[in-house]
């Protein structure tokens, strides 16, 4: 569930990055905020024209930062985590954007280190007047430890806690934030606009791209059956991510030979082609027998009913909600998208699901980007527009799962 910037545009990238820093900047209490690099808008024109990414007219250089700040680990004690601010030069920007970044197995190619995802985001956003804020995640970037991965609301948090920590900083808009994110991105944002909707505040949109929003009964069902060669690394990745933090054996959801093999795999730096060479083709194969028949015959099962919990389609979002897609997909199946929006519905929520076209996993965020800026900016002018009748309010909402 990654975004693949082409190597072509990022050797270019390389060599024409400069040495350009931006300007410090004075960090609120308990953050960190250290000057990486700006970004000219030359170079970024060529970063995403090269990405295959079109529509998008990049107007302001870009300077970027990263940010450590509090927040709490998957067991709810207090731990720092890392994410990239970028903020357009020369312009005070007037909306706060968060950007959920999808699958990455190394603890490095995150936005805070400016890899290709970093960077195609803040310029992108920044490039064009927002101010942009990353989340890395728990357990990659500065965090240590195992990373949580597909469990909702500990990424939610991330991005949640984020957002606070940089909207004291001088320039940063305090407004309702606008969401978006790719792949397990777009988990983190659905995550993270109920965490902020259950606190009061609102958001001013949340834009997810191919996410996987229920993972007991979309996601999981279309994984098993290995319809993509990413399956068995996405079933791995998000085992491990579980039994850490529910604290129980790997070796009891998984066989002992796999489970020692995917920690050897995901407790050290592979890429993800690696990861895929190194698991089964039949992502059953990973799976001990105790799972496959609570799996086969819906029979308890702690993973399942771990999985059930993270549902992203059961509550009503107050906020506006599109969820775009690739109807080609075979990675997170274009049923994610469909079923949430149609659910969310039934319910009075403005949610709709977006066809970006027959196109793939990666090329669907790329297919998405102009059209989110654009549905951005409208939003920007409709809360700028005087004030019309106010909707009824929709129902309550369950809470997220605690931590």
């Amino acid at each position: 569930m990654r975004l693949l910037f082409i190597s072509q545009a990022m050797a270019v990238v390389l060599m024409l990055a400069g040495c350009a820093k931006p300007a410090e900047l004075a960090a609120p209490p308990g953050v960190t905020i250290t000057p990486l690099r700006s970004l000219s808008k030359w170079e970024g024109a060529l970063l995403l024209r090269l990405s295959g990414v079109s529509g998008i007219e990049l107007k302001h250089d870009v300077d970027c930062y990263r940010v450590l700040y509090p927040t709490l680990d998957m067991h709810g004690r207090p731990t720092r985590a890392s994410g990239l601010l970028a903020l357009p030069r020369g312009r005070t920007p007037t909306q706060l954007v968060s950007f959920q970044h999808g699958t990455t197995t190394s603890p490095d190619r995150v936005p805070s280190r400016l890899d290709g995802t970093g960077k195609a985001v803040a310029l992108a956003f920044a490039g064009t007047g927002y101010a942009l804020v990353a989340p890395d995640y728990l357990g990659l970037g500065s965090s240590e430890g195992v990373h949580p991965y597909l469990v909702a609301e500990d990424a939610g948090r991330t991005v949640a806690d984020l957002i606070s920590a940089v909207q004291p900083l001088a320039g940063v808009p305090e407004g309702p934030v606008f969401l978006s994110g790719f792949s397990q991105g777009g988990q983190a944002t659905t995550a993270a606009l109920r965490i902020i909707e259950a606190s009061g505040e609102t958001a001013l949109g949340a834009a997810p791209v191919a996410g996987p929003y229920d993972l007991r009964r979309v996601s999981l069902p279309a994984a098993m059956q290995g319809g993509a060669a990413s399956h068995s690394l996405y079933l791995a990745y998000m085992s491990r991510g579980y039994a850490a933090k529910y604290r129980r054996p790997l070796d009891g959801l998984l066989t002992p030979a796999w489970a020692a093999k995917v920690e050897t795999l995901f407790g050290q730096p592979h890429s993800g082609d690696a990861i895929i060479k190194a698991l089964p083709a039949d992502p059953r194969a990973l799976f001990g027998a105790e799972f496959l028949d609570a799996f086969d015959n819906d029979r308890p099962h702690w993973l399942l009913t771990a999985l059930a919990q993270r549902d992203q389609t059961n509550w009503t979002p107050r906020t506006p909600v599109r969820m775009y897609f690739g109807s080609a997909d075979p990675d997170v199946v274009p049923e994610e998208a469909v079923r949430a929006a149609r659910t969310m519905q039934a319910r009075g929520a403005d949610v709709r699901a977006i066809d970006v076209g027959a196109v793939g996993h990666d090329a669907s965020m790329l297919a998405a980007a102009p059209k989110i800026l654009a549905w951005l900016r409208a939003l920007e002018a409709e809360a700028s527009a005087p004030a019309a009748a106010p909707r009824a309010p929709p129902p309550p909402s369950p809470p997220a799962p605690a931590p």
